[in-house]
């Protein structure tokens, strides 16, 4: 059953990307789930889902190579 990791990612940073590896550290799998936001908010909300997912992947295809 692979770990579960939730988050806003607004933005993804350091420390989510922390997170992330010490829970691969003990887990072969983890699920990370990008949470909805309930009000778009520039101020606090300033990423769509679309920016924050290709922020994920860009770092985690960095991360392979």
């Amino acid at each position: 059953m692979p770990a579960i990791f939730i988050g806003r990612f607004q933005p993804f940073h350091k420390g989510h990307l922390k997170a992330i590896k010490w829970i691969l550290e003990r887990k072969n799998e983890i699920l990370i789930v990008i949470r909805s936001i309930q009000e778009f908010s520039m101020e606090e909300n300033p990423f769509s889902f679309n920016e924050r997912k290709e922020m994920l992947e860009r770092t985690f295809l960095t991360e392979k190579n």
